[in-house]
């Protein structure tokens, strides 16, 4: 008798909890429906559908056909792309040469190797190195790319304009050749006339080992060697030639180091502060930058701007409508509700833009409104490695080995979690990447993923 009142009650019991999660269900799904149904008010409202329409129908649409990575962006066919392509890289190729070949010998070893501070116990030496590798040798088409240089011309222009302006910063640049034909690679030699130029290989060498296994090791050894050959630099900037700096590069840079080199006052003495940065990136693909992601920064990012668009937009109309009805106390319950509304909207307008072309109003007031986030994976055009990181960095990838699918950058994400270090990267990008010849893959890639 008492089994069958204990399997009575467990029953009742089982019963009543089923029964209360069904309730709960209904409870959600309701919920779910009052609020689906509350957003498609918001949308099917005359007003705020007219708001819609005009925005995503005419304005948008003509604002943003030419901005890449929008919503609206206007892809052109890929070889009309890369016809535009090569047409903008032959017009920079005719600045670079116009510009070398206003200089002399003299004032372009001075101008470009060196910039000497006369402050020298407080400032900061950086060695800019330049990798390049030999771009198509004919084996595509006929065109000659000369990724080298249009990156040295635009270093050498910039530095020139940048140093009045600079202070307690030394930079010293060079080039770093990794070309397994090193006689032939014409653009290097006689670049190497007027900038210091070390080479991997002193006669042709045929590798036999994996391309991004290559890849590696001419990074390792350009890393490796400028350690060696600038053995007073506190920071390796090494640079891939078909990354072209942008015109505030320098001053984006040197902000950048004054926020890591801050020293801290002890006993007296000046000591730099302990840092875990493996280096900083100046350089993501724009493709990657949006803000539908896992990076931290991102979400909030996107909050933010929608949250200031929608106040904006809130004055604006709270402003004009009690200029024509005098305000009562029923206006800020319509304020709220306009928020509400607005808000949804400045998403939207957010996310159509793309976080890429938002992002461009930091150069307004470059370098001060530049972001410094984490950085994310993928691609090595251009870091800045501390020396003592450096160092370890060498050590890491001579310890790797890379294989199909597996390349320097992610042996570097490897190391960032077994070493325990962070990376950074800095926001908007201060590089372009310009390579459509591609020396990995031995072939012209699409324009649009460059």
């Amino acid at each position: 008798m008492l089994s069958t009142s204990c399997s009575y009650n467990a029953f009742r019991l089982c019963f009543s909890v089923v029964k209360r999660g069904f309730y709960f269900i209904v409870f959600c799904i309701l919920r779910c429906i009052k609020s689906a149904y509350a957003i498609c008010r918001l949308f099917i409202c005359g007003r705020v559908a007219v708001l819609y329409a005009v925005t995503f129908l005419i304005v948008l649409p003509n604002l943003l056909r030419n901005v890449r990575y929008s919503l609206f962006y206007a892809r052109l066919d890929s070889d009309v792309l890369l016809n535009l392509t090569k047409s903008m890289n032959s017009d920079r190729i005719a600045q670079a040469e116009n510009y070398f070949s206003s200089l002399n010998s003299s004032g372009m070893q001075d101008g470009c190797v060196a910039h000497t501070i006369v402050e020298s116990d407080v400032a900061v030496t950086v060695a800019l190195t330049v990798i390049t590798v030999s771009r198509n040798r004919h084996e595509i088409d006929n065109y000659e790319p000369k990724y080298l240089t249009q990156t040295v011309w635009k270093f050498h222009s910039q530095m020139e304009k940048w140093r009045p302006r600079s202070r307690g910063l030394q930079i010293h640049m060079s080039i770093c050749n990794v070309d397994d034909d090193v006689p032939s690679y014409q653009e290097a030699n006689a670049l190497s006339e007027l900038i210091p130029m070390f080479s991997r290989f002193n006669r042709t060498q045929f590798s036999s080992v994996h391309p991004l296994e290559k890849e590696k090791e001419d990074y390792t050894f350009c890393l490796n060697k400028s350690l060696d050959i600038h053995k007073k630099a506190d920071y390796i900037f090494l640079v891939e030639d078909d990354a072209l700096p942008t015109d505030d590069m320098f001053e984006v840079l040197q902000r950048v180091l004054m926020q890591q080199s801050a020293r801290s006052y002890t006993r007296g003495e000046f000591h730099h502060k302990p840092s875990n940065v493996a280096f900083i990136k100046f350089f993501h693909p724009e493709r990657l930058l949006n803000f539908i992601s896992f990076q931290p920064e991102r979400l909030p990012e996107l909050i933010s701007y929608a949250a200031l668009l929608s106040t904006l937009l809130v004055v604006v109309v709270y402003f004009y409508a009690t200029a024509r009805v005098p305000a009562s106390t029923d206006n800020w319950k319509t304020v709220d509700v306009l928020f509400r509304q607005l808000f949804l909207f400045s998403l939207v307008v957010m996310l159509a833009c793309g976080r890429t072309g938002i992002s461009e109003w930091r150069r307004l007031a470059s370098p001060h409104f530049y972001s410094f986030t984490p950085s994310p994976s993928c691609c090595t055009q251009a870091l800045l490695f501390p020396r003592e990181a450096a160092l370890l960095t060498v050590n890491y990838l001579d310890s790797s080995t890379c294989e199909q699918n597996f390349g320097k950058d992610s042996v570097l994400d490897n190391m960032l979690q077994d070493l325990q270090m962070t990376a950074y990267l800095v926001q908007p990008n201060t590089f372009e990447h310009i390579g459509v010849y591609s020396t990995l893959r031995n072939h012209i890639v699409d324009p649009f993923l460059v």
